[in-house]
Protein backbone atom coordinates (compact mmCIF):
# COMPACT_ATOMS: atom_id res chain seq x y z
CA UNK A 1 0.00 0.00 0.00
CA UNK A 2 2.99 2.36 0.86
CA UNK A 3 4.28 1.68 -2.76
CA UNK A 4 1.23 2.57 -4.57
CA UNK A 5 0.83 5.59 -2.64
CA UNK A 6 4.35 6.81 -3.18
CA UNK A 7 4.52 5.46 -6.81
CA UNK A 8 1.18 7.25 -7.55
CA UNK A 9 2.22 11.01 -6.13
CA UNK A 10 5.71 10.98 -7.76
CA UNK A 11 3.43 10.31 -11.15
CA UNK A 12 0.91 12.84 -10.24
CA UNK A 13 3.93 15.46 -9.97
CA UNK A 14 5.21 14.41 -12.81
CA UNK A 15 2.03 14.73 -14.85
CA UNK A 16 1.82 18.43 -13.61
CA UNK A 17 5.29 19.60 -14.92
CA UNK A 18 4.14 17.57 -18.36
CA UNK A 19 1.03 19.60 -18.16
CA UNK A 20 2.39 23.09 -17.43
CA UNK A 21 4.93 21.95 -20.28
CA UNK A 22 2.93 21.00 -23.19
CA UNK A 23 -0.59 23.02 -22.41
CA UNK A 24 -1.48 25.92 -24.22
CA UNK A 25 -1.90 29.38 -22.98
CA UNK A 26 -5.04 29.92 -24.23
CA UNK A 27 -6.14 26.70 -22.33
CA UNK A 28 -4.13 27.75 -19.17
CA UNK A 29 -5.94 30.65 -19.24
CA UNK A 30 -8.87 29.62 -19.16
CA UNK A 31 -8.25 26.67 -16.58
CA UNK A 32 -7.05 29.11 -13.78
CA UNK A 33 -9.74 32.07 -14.91
CA UNK A 34 -11.61 29.95 -11.40
CA UNK A 35 -8.04 30.40 -9.04
CA UNK A 36 -7.73 33.96 -10.55
CA UNK A 37 -8.78 36.10 -7.43
CA UNK A 38 -6.95 33.90 -5.16
CA UNK A 39 -3.78 33.33 -6.89
CA UNK A 40 -3.34 37.02 -6.72
CA UNK A 41 -4.14 37.56 -3.13
CA UNK A 42 -1.54 34.71 -2.46
CA UNK A 43 1.32 36.44 -4.64
CA UNK A 44 0.37 39.98 -3.17
CA UNK A 45 1.19 38.76 0.23
CA UNK A 46 4.68 37.13 -0.25
CA UNK A 47 5.91 40.07 -2.53
CA UNK A 48 5.76 43.98 -2.64
CA UNK A 49 3.25 45.63 -4.76
CA UNK A 50 5.99 47.58 -6.85
CA UNK A 51 6.96 43.70 -7.86
CA UNK A 52 3.71 43.08 -9.04
CA UNK A 53 3.41 45.90 -11.20
CA UNK A 54 6.45 45.68 -12.56
CA UNK A 55 6.34 41.96 -13.38
CA UNK A 56 2.86 42.69 -15.14
CA UNK A 57 4.42 45.14 -17.37
CA UNK A 58 7.26 42.98 -18.48
CA UNK A 59 5.15 40.55 -19.73
CA UNK A 60 2.94 42.42 -22.05
CA UNK A 61 5.70 44.13 -23.07
CA UNK A 62 7.65 40.35 -24.09
CA UNK A 63 4.67 38.33 -24.24
CA UNK A 64 6.04 35.76 -22.06
CA UNK A 65 8.78 35.47 -19.08
CA UNK A 66 11.02 32.26 -18.84
CA UNK A 67 11.96 31.12 -15.03
CA UNK A 68 13.78 27.22 -14.28
CA UNK A 69 12.59 26.70 -17.79
CA UNK A 70 9.29 27.39 -18.19
CA UNK A 71 7.78 30.06 -19.67
CA UNK A 72 4.31 31.96 -18.01
CA UNK A 73 2.94 34.86 -19.71
CA UNK A 74 0.49 35.98 -15.99
CA UNK A 75 0.68 35.86 -12.81
CA UNK A 76 -1.34 33.00 -11.95
CA UNK A 77 0.93 30.71 -14.41
CA UNK A 78 3.57 32.34 -12.40
CA UNK A 79 1.71 30.69 -9.52
CA UNK A 80 0.98 27.43 -10.63
CA UNK A 81 4.76 27.23 -11.66
CA UNK A 82 5.70 27.85 -8.30
CA UNK A 83 3.14 25.65 -6.80
CA UNK A 84 4.31 22.86 -8.71
CA UNK A 85 7.46 23.02 -8.40
CA UNK A 86 7.19 22.74 -4.70
CA UNK A 87 5.33 20.06 -4.84
CA UNK A 88 7.17 18.04 -7.33
CA UNK A 89 10.21 18.03 -4.53
CA UNK A 90 8.55 17.43 -1.82
CA UNK A 91 7.03 14.27 -3.33
CA UNK A 92 10.78 13.72 -4.72
CA UNK A 93 12.46 14.05 -1.37
CA UNK A 94 9.65 11.77 0.20
CA UNK A 95 10.07 9.29 -2.31
CA UNK A 96 13.97 9.12 -1.88
CA UNK A 97 13.22 8.75 2.15
CA UNK A 98 10.91 6.20 1.82
CA UNK A 99 13.30 4.06 -0.93
CA UNK A 100 15.83 4.73 1.69
CA UNK A 101 14.17 3.93 4.32
CA UNK A 102 14.95 6.90 5.97
CA UNK A 103 12.40 10.02 7.18
CA UNK A 104 13.33 12.91 4.65
CA UNK A 105 9.74 14.95 5.63
CA UNK A 106 11.82 17.91 6.90
CA UNK A 107 14.02 18.48 4.10
CA UNK A 108 11.13 17.85 1.75
CA UNK A 109 9.16 20.61 3.65
CA UNK A 110 12.63 22.67 2.82
CA UNK A 111 12.78 21.87 -0.54
CA UNK A 112 9.28 22.55 -0.93
CA UNK A 113 9.56 26.06 0.32
CA UNK A 114 13.03 26.74 -1.19
CA UNK A 115 11.68 26.20 -4.76
CA UNK A 116 7.88 27.76 -4.12
CA UNK A 117 9.94 31.21 -3.56
CA UNK A 118 12.94 30.84 -5.53
CA UNK A 119 10.97 31.82 -9.09
CA UNK A 120 9.58 35.10 -7.49
CA UNK A 121 13.66 35.59 -6.22
CA UNK A 122 14.55 34.66 -9.59
CA UNK A 123 12.78 37.27 -11.49
CA UNK A 124 13.37 39.91 -8.91
CA UNK A 125 17.48 39.07 -9.58
CA UNK A 126 17.14 39.58 -13.33
CA UNK A 127 15.10 42.77 -12.62
CA UNK A 128 18.02 44.06 -10.44
CA UNK A 129 20.82 42.52 -12.75
CA UNK A 130 19.15 44.69 -15.58
CA UNK A 131 19.16 47.79 -13.55
CA UNK A 132 22.61 47.60 -12.76
CA UNK A 133 23.51 46.72 -16.24
CA UNK A 134 21.76 50.32 -16.92
CA UNK A 135 23.25 52.54 -14.49
CA UNK A 136 26.42 51.54 -15.09
CA UNK A 137 26.20 52.21 -18.59
CA UNK A 138 24.02 55.26 -18.42
CA UNK A 139 26.86 58.14 -17.67
CA UNK A 140 28.85 57.34 -20.81
CA UNK A 141 25.95 57.00 -22.74
CA UNK A 142 24.66 60.21 -21.13
CA UNK A 143 28.03 62.14 -22.37
CA UNK A 144 27.84 60.71 -25.28
CA UNK A 145 24.46 62.35 -26.03
CA UNK A 146 25.79 65.53 -25.26
CA UNK A 147 28.78 65.32 -27.41
CA UNK A 148 26.74 64.26 -30.74
CA UNK A 149 24.13 67.35 -29.59
CA UNK A 150 26.79 69.44 -29.21
CA UNK A 151 28.15 68.65 -32.43
CA UNK A 152 24.94 69.60 -34.24
CA UNK A 153 22.95 66.50 -33.89
CA UNK A 154 19.61 66.57 -32.98
CA UNK A 155 18.08 64.51 -30.27
CA UNK A 156 16.26 62.01 -32.58
CA UNK A 157 19.41 61.24 -34.31
CA UNK A 158 21.60 61.23 -31.76
CA UNK A 159 19.31 58.48 -30.03
CA UNK A 160 19.55 56.69 -33.18
CA UNK A 161 23.63 56.95 -34.06
CA UNK A 162 23.48 55.36 -30.13
CA UNK A 163 21.69 52.97 -30.41
CA UNK A 164 23.20 51.47 -34.10
CA UNK A 165 26.92 51.99 -32.59
CA UNK A 166 26.56 50.78 -29.80
CA UNK A 167 26.14 47.49 -27.60
CA UNK A 168 24.33 46.75 -24.06
CA UNK A 169 21.21 47.06 -22.07
CA UNK A 170 20.86 50.81 -22.91
CA UNK A 171 20.84 50.60 -26.95
CA UNK A 172 18.94 47.40 -26.78
CA UNK A 173 16.43 49.94 -24.89
CA UNK A 174 16.49 52.63 -27.37
CA UNK A 175 16.20 50.16 -30.40
CA UNK A 176 12.84 48.79 -28.73
CA UNK A 177 11.91 52.69 -28.39
CA UNK A 178 12.41 52.79 -32.40
CA UNK A 179 10.60 49.54 -32.81
CA UNK A 180 7.60 51.25 -30.73
CA UNK A 181 7.38 54.53 -32.83
CA UNK A 182 7.59 52.28 -36.38
CA UNK A 183 5.04 50.52 -34.83
CA UNK A 184 2.78 53.06 -34.55
CA UNK A 185 3.12 54.53 -30.46
CA UNK A 186 3.65 58.07 -29.82
CA UNK A 187 7.06 59.16 -29.09
CA UNK A 188 6.21 59.92 -25.19
CA UNK A 189 4.87 56.47 -24.31
CA UNK A 190 7.38 54.78 -26.22
CA UNK A 191 10.45 56.12 -23.97
CA UNK A 192 8.40 55.73 -20.99
CA UNK A 193 7.56 52.10 -21.95
CA UNK A 194 11.44 51.39 -21.85
CA UNK A 195 11.87 53.64 -19.02
CA UNK A 196 9.63 51.43 -17.11
CA UNK A 197 11.37 48.21 -18.60
CA UNK A 198 15.26 49.50 -17.54
CA UNK A 199 13.96 49.52 -13.71
CA UNK A 200 16.28 51.85 -13.12
CA UNK A 201 15.21 55.02 -11.41
CA UNK A 202 18.25 57.37 -12.80
CA UNK A 203 17.27 55.98 -16.73
CA UNK A 204 13.49 57.23 -15.89
CA UNK A 205 15.00 60.57 -14.92
CA UNK A 206 17.02 60.60 -18.20
CA UNK A 207 13.72 59.59 -20.15
CA UNK A 208 11.91 62.65 -18.05
CA UNK A 209 14.19 65.02 -18.87
CA UNK A 210 14.53 64.42 -22.66
CA UNK A 211 10.65 64.01 -23.12
CA UNK A 212 10.58 67.66 -21.47
CA UNK A 213 13.08 69.36 -23.30
CA UNK A 214 11.24 68.13 -26.58
CA UNK A 215 8.64 69.28 -25.87
CA UNK A 216 9.23 72.26 -24.39
CA UNK A 217 11.92 73.14 -26.45
CA UNK A 218 14.91 73.52 -24.33
CA UNK A 219 18.83 73.09 -25.07
CA UNK A 220 19.47 69.80 -23.87
CA UNK A 221 23.44 69.77 -23.99
CA UNK A 222 24.37 71.64 -21.07
CA UNK A 223 21.46 69.68 -18.58
CA UNK A 224 22.91 65.97 -19.79
CA UNK A 225 26.40 67.34 -19.07
CA UNK A 226 25.12 68.37 -15.69
CA UNK A 227 23.17 65.39 -15.37
CA UNK A 228 26.10 62.90 -16.09
CA UNK A 229 28.14 64.65 -13.22
CA UNK A 230 24.66 64.21 -11.33
CA UNK A 231 24.77 60.25 -12.12
CA UNK A 232 28.78 59.34 -11.53
CA UNK A 233 28.13 61.39 -8.06
CA UNK A 234 25.41 59.25 -7.00
CA UNK A 235 27.14 55.81 -8.21
CA UNK A 236 30.51 57.26 -6.16
CA UNK A 237 28.28 57.98 -3.05
CA UNK A 238 26.79 54.88 -3.04
CA UNK A 239 30.02 52.88 -3.73
CA UNK A 240 31.55 54.65 -0.66
CA UNK A 241 28.08 53.32 1.36
CA UNK A 242 28.70 49.95 0.69
CA UNK A 243 32.06 50.35 1.53
CA UNK A 244 31.58 51.67 5.06
CA UNK A 245 28.60 48.97 4.96
CA UNK A 246 31.38 46.28 4.17
CA UNK A 247 33.80 47.58 6.78
CA UNK A 248 31.59 47.59 9.53
CA UNK A 249 30.59 43.58 8.46
CA UNK A 250 34.10 42.80 8.30
CA UNK A 251 34.64 44.05 11.73
CA UNK A 252 32.02 41.78 13.25
CA UNK A 253 33.39 38.79 11.38
CA UNK A 254 36.93 39.00 12.88
CA UNK A 255 35.32 39.73 16.10
CA UNK A 256 33.30 36.45 15.82
CA UNK A 257 35.95 33.97 13.98
CA UNK A 258 39.08 35.24 14.89
CA UNK A 259 38.80 37.35 18.49
CA UNK A 260 36.18 35.07 20.00
CA UNK A 261 38.41 31.68 19.44
CA UNK A 262 41.72 33.50 20.34
CA UNK A 263 39.99 34.48 23.41
CA UNK A 264 39.19 31.32 24.18
CA UNK A 265 42.74 29.51 23.43
CA UNK A 266 43.93 31.61 26.20
CA UNK A 267 41.36 30.85 28.73
CA UNK A 268 41.35 26.96 27.78
CA UNK A 269 44.14 26.43 30.41
CA UNK A 270 42.37 28.31 33.02
CA UNK A 271 39.15 26.57 32.74
CA UNK A 272 40.08 23.05 34.60
CA UNK A 273 41.23 24.91 37.67
CA UNK A 274 37.90 27.21 37.50
CA UNK A 275 36.28 23.32 37.69
CA UNK A 276 38.05 22.15 40.62
CA UNK A 277 36.79 25.67 42.37
CA UNK A 278 33.04 24.30 41.81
Amino acid sequence: MRTVIIVVSFLVSVFIFLLISIIKSSDLQVALKKMKGNSKSLFKRRVKFGFIDDLKFLIDEEGSVKVLGFRFNSLESLFLIRVTAAFSFFTTFVLVGFLLGKNFVFYALAASVIFYFLPVEILKGKMKDRSKKVLNELPDIVDIFSSLIKAGLSLDEAIKYVSSNYEGEVSKLFKLAQTKIFGGYGKKEAYYNIARLSFCNDFKTVIKILIQSDIVGNPIKDILGDLSKVIRNNQRDLLKMKAERLESNLVIVIFIFIFIPMLLLFLLPVFPQLKMLF
